[in-house]
């Protein structure tokens, strides 16, 4: 296990809202319907949880929901706000060294994780290991492809005035970079598009060979 989570950590109680202010709500409205739209979920692993947005779409369409974060505060919401729903279990988990059984999972869904992190690769060989063949890996990762130079400044400035100085690991990706780390760990991207009307997301779904 890496060191304990602090960047993140300290926004556990308000997420959700302040992703919200970032990204806009009518905005953030639409990329959870488009997350809803992926059925047949079956046994799924969430990764980078935060306080549990998505896991709560999620949930509609699997059987049974693993939702994780590395953040100590994140797990803790996650658990009171996801308390309520049967099918889910929360626990913490490093993305980097997953304690999963390989092949245990048909889905695994990663929103806003990959452009935190050095070395997003390292993420897609563990997510590869616990997915079954055949099985689904789900990305969602913020970025501004694809934006306007006044919507990337107003956005900016929300995320400067919310969380302070990102932190330094990690880089935005584009849609091909996902493409390209997904084809490269030997997953076939059945789906890749920008998602948003003036924040954008790049949205992938990629299965396992």
């Amino acid at each position: 296990m890496k060191e304990k989570e602090t960047y993140w950590s300290r926004f556990a109680d308000d997420f959700e809202e302040r992703n919200a202010y970032v990204v806009g709500k009518s905005d953030m409205e639409a990329i959870l319907d488009e997350v809803s739209k992926v059925t047949g979920l079956k046994n799924t692993l969430e990764l980078a949880c935060g306080n549990g947005t998505y896991s709560k779409v999620l949930s509609k369409n699997a059987d049974k929901v693993t939702v994780t974060d590395f953040s100590d505060e994140m797990v803790d919401a996650a658990k009171k706000r996801l308390s309520g729903f049967e099918n889910v279990s929360v626990e913490k988990a490093d993305a980097f060294d997953l304690q999963y059984p390989e092949n245990s999972f048909d889905t695994v869904f990663l929103a806003n994780l990959l452009h935190v992190v050095p070395n997003p690769e390292n993420i897609v060989d563990e997510v590869k290991k616990v997915l079954k063949t055949g099985g689904r890996t789900i990305v969602l990762d913020f970025g501004v492809e694809g934006m306007s130079l006044f919507d990337k400044t107003g956005m900016m400035l929300r995320y400067l005035k919310t969380y302070g100085k990102p932190p330094s690991d990690g880089a935005a990706l584009s849609t091909e970079d996902i493409k390209r780390l997904l084809e490269e760990a030997g997953f076939t991207v059945e789906g890749l598009s920008l998602i948003g009307r003036k924040s954008k997301a790049a949205f992938a779904v990629a299965s396992k060979k």
